[in-house]
């Protein structure tokens, strides 16, 4: 094994060389922890950590640990080339985990390198990995088990914490090999044209505005920019539906300062109820305490009723409360992006109470993690704002009012899966089971065949259990919880079914540690009706793995 002591000098040199951004110690703990959690009951005979820089993996992993980088920056790692390297013997079950160099595409080339002697492969990567042109060039025999986005802040560069966009995921090897996703370039209510003339819609396709609706009066480039024109439905109906999805955030996961495709847009407009930027003005209150539930009802005059919001003059901070920052727009309109970024400004201040009202989606997991970690919700109150929309019509739109409190300790971030070792997500003809995506009856099981459109349904294929099993574990579920979470019609993303599916999988897990071996069985034995839509044999025996 070779280690060697580098100056200050060489260390900057190299940290640019070789792409060296460090991952902080306390995130490699739980990337660790979510592989034992996936992984309680089969041990790995050794552990390879292929670019381990500082450590922050290896110095918590145990002796089986094999750890690599061409630049090592800690004692106990052995200088080598990953991509060159190859073990002295049979590794046995194998993982490799770590955090590979991105540059010159070298996240694919060590993932798909680990796939030649792994088991399971755990990688932080480039956000480019969501995108399913880049997931179709991984080792077809391995399969995502896991998915999340990696918090900000996460990385060290040159001893500096720096945010680097990626995603932590981690891939398994099985016997069959993963499918080819089908990539839809063209949807029945709009065609792509040449010419900006012919268009009624045109999207950024590259750069940091990647993703943005254009205004049609202004002249844009037809290489930089995406052409549409309505067929099905009218231009003002697609303008409308398209102002309603977030490209901005899929543009995100492109290479560079941001890329959306065709194929993209088309499953983004097939998902369009999910998305998180439907407009809603910001108001805010008197600087008086938010009234409770009862009191809101009080003032429609129906009981249960959701109360408007009422608009007052705009103040950016409360007196005699300097503390409490009050968000307000003055009439202006705000995504839940917008919101985000001004609770974020506020905190940078002396702030520490933020109050605002935003569309429900600021509820979504996702949208929360992007807000500053010291701050921490302690009121939420459902109400609802009347706006006069871009057709010049009064609307009534829901909303959610909102206090953050700033706190000493980091709050806890949601983890946003997209992938369970359990399922995955497929088209209608692969499906064991669909799950309707939009509408009053969003989370509702349905056999595929019976199943409306492909747009609004989602197919899942049981892959770590039976099919029966999984359509039990998904009835148990209480999707209530979050298909009310959106500015427009009730919609159920696929990270919020992994997250609740996950969360009913611990839940009946612990119920099955908490009780005594020989009761256990006995209770993993009882049949369990799944109901008379369940397309498989009802009273079958179901049994929970633990998680």
């Amino acid at each position: 094994m070779t280690t060697r002591t580098i100056t200050t000098d060489t260390a900057a040199d190299n940290a640019r060389k070789f792409d060296q951004y460090y991952t902080h110690p306390d995130y490699a703990a739980h990337c660790i922890a979510m592989v034992n959690a996936l992984y309680p009951d089969q041990p790995f005979d050794n552990v390879v950590e292929p670019s381990a820089g500082s450590g922050s993996f290896s110095s918590q992993l145990g002796d089986n640990c094999i750890a690599l980088d061409i630049d090592p920056a800690a004692p106990g790692i052995e200088q080598a080339d990953y991509l060159r390297w190859q073990p002295a013997g049979d590794l046995g079950r194998c993982l490799v985990i770590g955090n590979p160099p991105f540059a010159n595409q070298a996240a694919l080339e060590f993932l798909n390198h680990a796939a030649q002697t792994a088991d399971v492969v755990a990688m932080i990567l480039p956000r480019t990995f969501c995108k399913v042109s880049q997931r179709d060039r991984v080792d077809r025999n391995f399969h995502l088990a896991w998915e999340e986005t990696v918090p900000a802040f996460a990385f060290d560069y040159r001893g500096q914490a720096v945010d680097k966009p990626c995603v932590f995921q981690i891939w398994e090897r099985r016997p069959e090999e993963r499918p080819i996703l089908t990539r839809k370039t063209r949807h029945p209510h709009f065609a792509r044209c040449k010419s900006q003339a012919d268009a009624d819609v045109v999207i950024r396709r590259v750069g940091a505005d990647a993703g943005r609706i254009k205004p049609l009066d202004q002249a844009w480039s037809p290489q930089s920019n995406i052409y549409l024109r309505a067929v099905e439905c009218t231009p003002d109906e697609l303008r409308a539906r398209f102002e309603q999805l977030d490209m901005t955030s899929a543009a995100r996961n492109g290479c560079g300062g941001g890329s959306i495709n065709l194929t993209e847009i088309v499953t983004l407009y097939e998902d369009a109820l999910e998305g998180e930027n439907t407009v809603l003005p910001v108001v805010s209150t008197d600087g008086h305490a938010s009234p409770g539930p009862n009191e809101e009802s009080k003032a429609t005059g129906q009981p249960g009723e959701k109360a408007p919001c009422p608009t007052h003059s705009p103040i950016e901070q409360t007196e005699p409360e300097p503390e409490h920052v009050w968000l307000n727009t003055d009439g202006e309109a705000a995504t839940t992006s917008d919101i985000v970024a001004r609770v974020n400004a506020a905190a940078k201040g002396t702030a520490k109470h933020v109050t605002f009202t935003a569309p429900p989606s600021i509820r979504k997991m996702s949208a929360q993690n992007r807000i500053d970690p010291h701050f921490h919700l302690v009121e939420q109150v459902d109400c609802a704002v009347e706006i006069v929309d871009t057709f010049g019509k009064n609307r009534t739109f829901a909303a959610v009012r909102q206090t953050w409190e700033r706190r000493s300790d980091r709050r806890t971030l949601h983890r946003l899966a997209s992938a369970h070792s359990d399922f995955e997500f497929c088209s209608r003809a692969d499906a064991d089971i669909a799950i309707q995506r939009v509408g009053a009856a969003a989370g509702r099981l349905k056999r595929p065949t019976d199943a409306g459109s492909d747009q609004s349904h989602t197919f899942v294929r049981a892959t770590g259990c039976r099919p029966e099993e999984l359509w039990a574990r998904l009835a148990t579920i209480d999707f209530d919880a979050v298909r009310h979470q959106t500015a427009a019609v009730p919609s159920i993303a696929k990270s919020e079914i992994v997250a609740l599916y996950d969360a009913a999988r611990r839940v009946a897990a612990a119920v099955l540690i908490d009780v005594e071996e020989e009761q256990r069985s006995e209770i993993t034995e009882q049949p369990i009706l799944v109901g008379s839509n369940c397309p498989y044999e009802e009273g079958r025996v179901v049994r929970w793995a633990r998680g």
